[in-house]
């Protein structure tokens, strides 16, 4: 369940979602009200060797994210079978949701930056992958979540897409206190960097140290 279009500025009220995860289940939003902040990093999924990287320096930091009181809510619009097939038993140490149809981007003002650079953008990320070595995950992830049975709709859904990335912090009380837009292939902060930020934004929700 997805809520509809609200306004996703600073200090506004965050969308409430709940979607299915990885590890089973559903995570709600709503659920972390009260009790930790929470970072929504709405990626391109596992089928991006960028996010799979970037995913691996939010795990190196994660328990220093932890220790600010705080929870990482990925979400991806992959499919949520593939997304459990690709991860088997390695799993992620925090929540990892599916949007497949991209509803929950749009609400959160995330949009799609056209056919010109999703070219440039698969270009790069099946050169990264080879390059690094890391060409085997890229095709089996790209095989998992779009040859299937909805092989159409998955490439006007994903593969063919330049999906923005956003980064989202919420605080204990459900309100957006910082937010970062970016492209499909850039950056985004590992888990040390994540944490810093909780400690700029939500320090007054935070315990002494």
């Amino acid at each position: 369940m997805i809520s509809v279009a609200l306004q996703t500025g600073i200090g506004e009220a965050a969308p409430q979602f709940t979607l299915p995860s990885v590890q089973g289940g559903t995570v709600d939003l709503a659920a972390y009200r009260g009790r930790r902040n929470v970072i929504i990093w709405f990626s391109r999924g596992f089928t991006c060797p960028f996010c799979r990287s970037y995913m691996e320096g939010i795990i190196e930091g994660y328990e220093s994210l932890r220790g600010t009181e705080t929870e990482v809510i990925q979400v991806a619009p992959n499919l949520l079978e593939s997304a459990r097939r690709f991860f088997g038993l390695a799993g992620v140490p925090y929540p990892f949701v599916c949007d497949p149809d991209k509803r929950l981007y749009a609400v959160y003002g995330l949009g799609d930056r056209g056919a010109l650079e999703a070219t440039r953008t698969a270009v790069v990320s099946f050169a990264r992958a080879f390059t690094t070595g890391d060409g085997e995950r890229q095709v089996r992830g790209a095989w998992l979540d779009v040859m299937n049975r909805n092989f159409v709709r998955r490439l006007h859904h994903h593969a063919a897409s330049a999906l923005e990335q956003g980064i989202f912090l919420i605080d204990k009380q459900g309100r957006i206190r910082h937010r970062t837009v970016v492209g499909p292939i850039d950056p985004v902060p590992d888990g040390l960097e994540l944490a810093a930020l909780t400690r700029v934004h939500c320090a007054d929700g935070l315990p002494a140290t």
